[in-house]
């Protein structure tokens, strides 16, 4: 099921799209983490404004239609598509996979990025761009921080039935390692983004806030 919103002008030529993987059940947070506030903010919509500030043509959301005020929060202008995984339950792999399968065929690389990372920013969403325009040789663009690799993570078109034969709660990293050779790190020059996903993690945001 889809929920469409109208978007931003697309440029027809050489697309890339963000994917947010938000359909998670924040377990170890204990309630739904994407919500919480920071800066006057939830925590997803953090996200969002930094997508919608780089340089992609058009984003699309994934979430658990079973967290309740998701999908609304997720509808803001610029959003393409909010994407209901009603199988989140059996791991991001079909998040991933929702995701693709739900891009125009215009679209020649997606960038994955995760919900529950407010520090991410556009600077980072727009370096792994360039270097996708940089190296041409490569189908993969992994973000490479300071203390450790992680997102976000670009993929070319051509990795596209790769990543619709994963399962469970891997994500890409199953094509990462398969085409590794094929993998560019795109250097961040700061600290790796840390994920939300639990009351302590959380508490350090806020602290530092």
């Amino acid at each position: 099921m889809i929920v469409r919103q109208g978007g931003r002008p697309i440029n027809i030529d050489n697309q890339v799209w963000g994917i947010i993987l938000a359909a998670g059940f924040s377990r170890r947070m204990g309630e739904p983490k994407l919500l919480l506030p920071y800066k006057g903010k939830s925590l997803i919509r953090h996200t969002l404004d930094e997508c919608l500030k780089s340089h992609l043509d058009e984003m699309i959301v994934v979430v658990n239609p079973k967290i309740k005020n998701l999908v609304e929060e997720s509808q803001i202008e610029g959003v393409n598509e909010v994407i209901l995984n009603d199988f989140s339950n059996e791991g991001m792999s079909t998040s991933v996979k929702l995701g693709v399968q739900s891009l125009p065929d215009s679209v020649q690389a997606a960038v994955f990025l995760l919900g529950d990372q407010p520090l991410m920013t556009s600077r980072e969403v727009n370096q792994i761009i360039k270097d996708y325009h940089r190296q041409p040789n490569c189908s993969i663009i992994q973000a490479k921080y300071e203390d450790g690799i992680g997102h976000p993570v670009l993929f070319k078109r051509n990795m596209f039935p790769h990543l619709l034969k994963i399962s469970g709660d891997e994500g890409g990293k199953s094509v990462i390692s398969k085409f590794k050779e094929q993998v560019y790190y795109s250097e961040m020059n700061r600290k790796v983004v840390p994920d939300i996903d639990t009351p302590k993690d959380y508490k350090l945001l806020i602290e530092g806030e």
